[in-house]
């Protein structure tokens, strides 16, 4: 297990510590884009000079796809996109009917501007930095399903839970060939992981475990059967699918705060985790109260030699200071002989 919990800052503590406005201006051109975060990160370890966050002479981490954020999947598929100074980008739902949903057929790629806009990226950020990513965080089919058209889907999954599972097996086959075809585009082919996969299943919780059994897991069990290790990220509170999960076979979990581990561990006793450290648990709380939250996460969801990492996202403005470095060395103040 790492010694320190890691940190994502949200765009909202980047606006309220420096100002930066998350604009579109600020993803469009993709070297720009590059440069920002470069240079947030330098601000960031000079704000914050003994946290060990950011850095004083920060990499360039060019990825082509990040135009959108995490919703490259819904703007490759038409939706409209929403650009606020303090927050990542936003998609807004497409309104479909039941039929449209039924129809709905995979985008052509080459064809396509988001697409193409992504293949001229990342020929420009080679050019600057001789390389790109190709990553592209897809989601998991109900991810991206529920960005796309929203309620309707919600809806779609308990009225036509055929028409349901389309959507979801286009989505999965589209990330398939994203995976192949835009990697390929980018990066030799022999630097393609083939083997190893998985998919972010955020709006699980939104579902019950029947609809989820019945509607979604099927199309899942197709996406798992493409890679030959699967880790699984479930930001929400994992308890009631972790039967479910036992036919997707992970061999990974990323795991949501509130979660009961100990549980977890009745199903998945060696599987190797990461767990997520949930923001509305450590904002404005005292240092005793967040390594009790800490060594609580770490007692439940050990032994530790099954714990990867401890890590934090959507970190705002609320966050203090003193909650960052408290909650940042909590695992190495209390385990350090453990690790």
């Amino acid at each position: 297990m790492q010694e320190y919990v890691n940190f994502d800052l949200s765009e909202d503590w980047y606006n309220d510590r420096f100002g930066v406005e998350f604009t579109e201006d600020f993803w469009t051109d993709p070297v720009k884009r590059t440069e920002s975060y470069r240079e947030l990160a330098y601000m960031t370890a000079k704000l914050l000079p003994e946290s060990g966050l950011g850095s004083l002479e920060p990499k360039p981490k060019p990825v082509a796809s990040d135009q959108y954020g995490h919703r490259f999947i819904p703007k490759l598929f038409g939706c409209e996109m929403k650009y606020t100074k303090n927050q990542a980008p936003a998609c807004i739902p497409q309104k479909c009917d039941y039929d449209e949903l039924a129809a709905l057929d995979m985008p052509d790629l080459y064809n396509n501007d988001v697409f193409k806009k992504a293949i001229s990226d990342a020929k420009k950020l080679k050019e600057k930095y001789g390389f790109a990513e190709s990553w592209i965080n897809t989601g998991s089919p109900l991810n991206a399903a529920v960005s796309i058209f929203g309620e309707d889907f919600i809806a779609c999954c308990l009225c036509e839970p055929e028409a349901a599972q389309h959507v979801l097996m286009i989505l999965a086959k589209t990330f398939n060939r994203l995976f192949y075809e835009f990697t390929d585009i980018i990066n030799p082919p022999e630097k393609i992981d083939k083997e190893n996969g998985g998919y972010g299943n955020c709006p699980a919780i939104m579902f019950s475990p029947k609809v989820y059994k019945e509607v979604i897991l099927p199309v899942d069990l197709w996406f798992r059967k493409q890679f030959k290790t699967f880790n699984i990220h479930h930001c929400g509170i994992l308890d009631d699918y972790l039967q479910l999960y036992k036919e997707l076979q992970p061999t990974a979990f990323d795991i949501g705060g509130g979660s009961d581990y100990k549980l977890m561990r009745s199903y998945y006793p060696e599987i190797p985790c990461t767990f997520i450290v949930n923001p509305e648990y450590y904002e404005g709380k005292t240092n005793k109260e967040i390594d009790a939250l800490i060594k609580g996460i770490i007692t439940g969801g050990g032994p530790i030699k099954y714990i990867e990492c401890l890590h934090t996202y959507g970190v705002g403005r609320n966050t203090t200071d003193e909650n960052i470095m408290t909650l940042r060395t909590s695992i190495k103040r209390q385990f350090a002989r453990q690790i």
